[in-house]
């Protein structure tokens, strides 16, 4: 019988392109001021964590754990102003903006309403209520974007000892980008993820069932590979991502393989042999193809889609609204154990990509104003990777 011989570079890219190799521990622990620990003991428990590292007052403890709100690309764009004991402000990082991509700052704002809602849920478990108000001075063009806050916080003692029963899943809230397995997802678990969402602003829709999910795959896998093989797209992923352990934890912001789902010596062979940061390199016709690929294998293992509708007047208010709700529902999912992953390729505003949207419009039946805000996976899977953030300093001004 003949047998396929292979080079070890062959062997090692068949393995990391199909999944072959599985993820195990690394072999080497490096150490840093910020490292793997630090990363996973803020998640853990952040309020302990902001206590630990001198933070003192409720709001600095608040604001330190909002910043563990996701964000597009792990960009973390927020600037914060403490105004008193009791307040501060909120602008966007106008450094931190995505424009090729995201060039009327939709999911730039989605990430500020993310940020808000989990300094609420924050403040509620040290007994605070709080009152946001949006945009108190107006709405920033895009090129001036940062110069008005997007929000004032402010917060004062809880009359009644009522809470919120989202933010104890918040250690377990991650953007889970491993290839899924297992049960399709049901109707009985949606259902319970719009009760614990109890969304005040989104209509939150479901594709479940295998036929269903695949007549939406041809337009998720075709919208990404359009931003990968645009040169200005796909230099957006390039310039945030971060290869090395040290650059993760100095930088403490950006992509990751690890965060990509590939850890291990899959990510060790991934990261030697074919990962190249290089402007070359990293726009190679090997090096899209690999990414590409990626992608098919997550989004086919999905297990159920979810939608977030708006309908309305589609600005900067309802966007910072969107991430609100949105924040809800990925806490939502980590309380269930339900892994989940945005795809929102097929939803962002260069002209290039608009196209997909009206596609995904199309089979999802809306009409008129109707608006998909954004779109993501639903599924099983029990990798764990906890994504980096910077330090209060950093975002204070």
């Amino acid at each position: 019988m003949k047998q396929d011989r292979f080079s070890r570079k062959s062997f090692l890219q068949k393995g990391f392109r199909t999944g072959a190799i599985v993820s195990l521990a690394p072999l080497v622990s490096e150490i840093f001021a910020y490292g793997e620990e630090d990363a996973v003991s803020f998640r853990e428990n952040p309020i302990l964590y902001a206590e630990k590292i001198g933070l003192k007052r409720p709001i600095e403890k608040i604001i330190l754990t909002a910043t563990l709100a996701p964000n597009s690309h792990n960009t973390q764009p927020w600037k914060i102003k403490i105004e008193s004991d009791s307040s501060f402000l909120l602008y966007g990082d106008p450094k931190r903006q995505l424009l090729s991509i995201d060039p009327v700052n939709r999911q730039f704002y989605h990430t500020q309403g993310c940020f808000l809602e989990l300094a609420k849920l924050a403040a509620d478990s040290l007994m605070f209520d709080a009152k946001i108000n949006l945009f108190p001075k107006g709405i920033d063009s895009v090129s001036k974007t940062g110069s008005s806050p997007v929000a004032e916080f402010r917060i004062s003692p809880k009359d009644l000892c009522v809470h919120d029963f989202l933010f104890p899943s918040l250690p377990k809230r991650q953007m889970n980008r491993s290839v899924y397995s297992g049960d399709w997802i049901t109707k009985k678990e949606t259902d319970k993820l719009l009760h614990l969402t109890n969304a005040s602003f989104l209509d939150i829709r479901f594709v479940l069932g295998k036929k269903e999910i695949e007549s939406f795959l041809p337009t998720l896998q075709n919208s990404f590979a359009q931003e990968t093989n645009l040169t200005a797209q796909n230099e957006v992923t390039r310039v945030w991502f971060r290869k090395s352990k040290e650059e993760i934890y100095s930088k403490r912001d950006g992509l990751t393989l690890e965060g990509n789902g590939i850890s291990g010596i899959k990510g060790w062979a991934a990261k030697k042999f074919f990962l190249d940061l290089s402007y070359d390199g990293w726009h190679s016709e090997a090096s899209k193809a690999a990414s590409i690929d990626l992608f098919k294998n997550q989004s086919n293992s999905s297990k159920g889609l979810v939608f977030f509708v708006t309908k309305g007047k589609d600005d900067a208010k309802e966007w910072v609204k969107t991430g609100m709700d949105f924040m809800r529902f990925t806490l939502a999912c980590a309380g269930e154990n339900i892994a989940f992953h945005t795809m929102n390729q097929a939803l962002e505003d260069y002209p290039e990509s608009l196209v997909f949207h009206e596609e995904i419009k199309s089979l999802l039946g809306l009409k008129g104003t109707e608006r998909v805000q954004l779109l993501g996976r639903l599924g099983r899977s029990s990798y764990k990777y906890d994504s980096t953030r910077r330090g209060l300093e950093e975002i204070l001004i």
